[in-house]
């Protein structure tokens, strides 16, 4: 059984800076969104939308960043990435901006900052994830 090597050299490039970039305003979302309160949104279905889009994103990203390190880039020749990536920047502005609504409307001071928080993290993370789809867009057309 040979060694694994790790493709390192991928954590230099835009999208690789990016992918670690996007996992830790996820992280950082998921966790204020566990310490606020239970409804941390406009209605209990836009906390669930929230949960989901988080976990999803928390499990794809690292999926992706562990698979370009152990050396499989052919899946930047696909479309994949830049799907999942124009997809999550999406719920992701979705999941913050509803946050932000709930801040003065649905809550009082205790649950007003994790809230502010996650929303402001959220949308931190989806601008991430809008400028990696460009970066995938533009790494697509240059490799077809």
């Amino acid at each position: 059984m040979g060694l694994i090597r790790l493709n390192t050299g991928y954590l230099n490039t835009k999208s690789g800076i990016l992918k670690i970039i996007e996992i830790g305003c996820v992280a950082s979302a998921v966790g204020l969104l566990r310490v606020s309160s239970p409804v941390c949104g406009q209605t209990v279905g836009s906390y669930f939308l929230g949960v989901g889009v988080l976990v999803a994103a928390l499990m794809v990203t690292p999926l992706l960043l562990t698979s370009y390190l152990m050396g499989n880039m052919q899946i930047q020749n696909t479309h994949l990435e830049i799907a999942f990536n124009a997809l999550f920047s999406l719920l992701l502005l979705t999941a913050g901006v509803d946050a932000l609504k709930a801040v003065g409307n649905v809550y009082r001071d205790d649950f007003n900052r994790e809230c502010f928080a996650m929303g402001i993290v959220s949308i931190a993370a989806c601008l991430t994830y809008l400028l990696d789809a460009v970066v995938c867009v533009r790494l697509y057309r240059n490799n077809n």
